[in-house]
């Protein structure tokens, strides 16, 4: 995991130069936001498009893994607060999923290279189990976080989950797009110092 931080940081402050030197080319500060708010923001949404065109190529092969295996950076609380506050996700996830007792799934679904003691592991508490075998009781009317997982390459996926090779080729570009949109972000909501400072 600290490997993966490294790496993220290397292309955060690549990004943060190519940010910084194309702000400083424009020479008034409208243009400066301008190219925040809309140029930067097309070409992020081009490169997620671009991105979810791969994802629509892989077929998912109805494994069940990810209703295993769901892997969460937030504990049972912490969605808690994040639903009680209106976060619409964190909301469906908690009437989809529950934490491993003792935060202990199969060793069989676990990602390799997983920091463990900074994630929390869940099951889907609707999945059942016929002949060995797992399937969704309500998979046609399945909720939007079962129905659009994984939605990045950035998500742990389960060892047999068809989307690892999607993830495996798509995970750099997800970490640039993160990079630029945290930038671009922090920005626009500190613009009065992006004036006086580049």
């Amino acid at each position: 995991m600290g490997a993966k931080n490294s790496f993220y940081r290397e292309i955060f402050l690549t990004c943060k130069k190519q940010i910084d030197k194309k702000l400083a080319s424009f020479l008034i500060p409208e243009e400066k936001k301008n190219y925040l708010e809309s140029i930067l923001k097309n070409e992020i949404l081009k490169s997620e498009e671009e991105i979810k065109a791969e994802f629509n190529k892989i077929n998912c092969t109805n494994c069940g893994s990810c209703c295993s295996l769901a892997v969460s950076e937030f504990s049972p609380d912490e969605l808690k607060n994040k639903a009680h506050n209106g976060d619409k996700t964190s909301i469906s996830f908690l009437e989809t999923f529950e934490l491993y007792e003792n935060n202990s799934p199969p060793e069989k679904f676990l990602p390799k290279n997983i920091n463990f003691d900074s994630a929390y592991f869940y099951h889907c508490k609707k999945v059942e189990f016929k002949d060995g075998k797992s399937f969704c009781p309500i998979y046609n009317k399945r909720p939007a976080v079962c129905r659009n997982f994984p939605d990045t390459p950035l998500e742990y996926l389960p060892e047999n989950c068809a989307y690892n090779k999607w993830k495996n080729e798509n995970e750099t570009k997800a970490l640039f797009i993160k990079a630029l949109n945290d930038i671009r972000k922090f920005y626009l909501e500190h613009y009065t110092c992006l004036n006086e400072e580049v």
